[in-house]
């Protein structure tokens, strides 16, 4: 959901999911799927922000859900006007992968192996 606020004051969410279309002249007004339509004090462009902001969040965490190793950079929350990054890496940093080739060769017990 993104919270924005009407000309009167009142603020309420919107599932961007059921936007249909944003338009200004000269006021910015939201129209939903549904045929409703919201006259919002945020700016064309704030609202589009907002839009990005919530689907690149709900990509990374259905990317975290899905059991994926789709990470976030710390700072990434605090970015408004840039792309969103997300880093894919071959290795969890939780320590359960091993981090290097030889890491990931196989270990032999010295009492069963054979020279």
């Amino acid at each position: 959901m993104i919270a924005v606020t009407c000309r009167n004051g009142e603020y309420f969410s919107v599932d961007p999911t059921h936007i249909e279309r944003v338009e200004t002249d000269p006021d910015t007004v939201v129209h939903l799927v549904d045929g409703t339509k919201y006259v919002v004090k945020e700016s064309f462009d704030e609202v589009l922000l907002m839009i990005r902001d919530h689907r690149s969040a709900l990509t990374v965490a259905l990317k975290r859900l899905s059991g994926g190793t789709a990470e976030i950079a710390d700072h990434a929350s605090s970015i408004r006007n840039d792309t969103l990054f997300v880093e894919r890496r071959l290795y969890r940093r939780d320590g359960d992968s091993p981090g290097s080739a030889a890491d990931r060769r196989p270990v032999t017990d010295p009492e069963t192996a054979t020279d």
